[in-house]
């Protein structure tokens, strides 16, 4: 279990995980991700079983393959376009 400093005091963090829930025959009946869960189940199913099943700690660093590409990677310059030749829309109001 790792260990966080919080305002001048150490709390346990937990490692991660999550329970599984095997019915009467030992086969999976689901996955939960809190005990509430699991025992909400195990309510229902009296004779059904659980167990805690713990991830594999994160890594802390992670190697990324590169990939070279073509080094000019600006847009084209863009081109000036021709004035419009459409006409003004004037509306006027009269009283």
């Amino acid at each position: 279990m790792g260990l966080i400093f919080r305002q001048n005091s150490l709390k346990k963090t937990e490692t991660p995980h999550y329970y599984e829930v095997k019915n009467s025959d030992g086969e999976r009946y689901c996955h939960c991700g809190s005990f509430v869960d699991v025992s909400r189940v195990i309510e229902m199913h009296p004779d059904f079983t659980w167990s805690k099943i713990l991830l594999p700690h994160t890594p802390k660093t992670v190697d990324v393959a590169h990939v070279r590409v073509t080094p000019d990677l600006e847009l084209p310059a863009q081109q000036i376009l021709p004035e419009s030749e459409l006409q003004p829309f004037i509306v006027n109001f009269h009283d």
